[in-house]
């Protein structure tokens, strides 16, 4: 399953899309150069394809692309990010 993810027009989330049809959102906020991510819903017939995990890592891929930090205050991004260190530096305090 392919999810196409993108920036939302207002540039609030991350949303994914699976044959036209959201699949999940992954919530931001930034702040002073820190974008925090508070939240990540991934719809119940989506969920263990993979969805959830290209939403985080298009996120990050961006985070990383602007030279900002991250705050995971939601669960499954700060989980993810246990899962592959090689983003763990964009932790803010890291």
């Amino acid at each position: 399953m392919q999810a196409d993810v993108k920036l939302s027009p207002g540039g609030d989330s991350f949303v994914a899309e699976v044959d036209g049809t959201e699949a999940g959102r992954l919530d931001l906020v930034r702040r002073d150069g820190v974008i925090v991510y508070p939240h990540t819903k991934v719809q119940p017939e989506y969920e263990g394809k993979g969805v959830g995990s290209a939403l985080v890592r298009t996120a990050l891929d961006a985070a990383r692309a602007e030279n900002a930090k991250v705050v995971p205050l939601c669960w499954f991004v700060r989980e993810w990010i246990d899962r592959h260190p090689d983003y763990a530096d964009l932790v803010e305090g890291a």
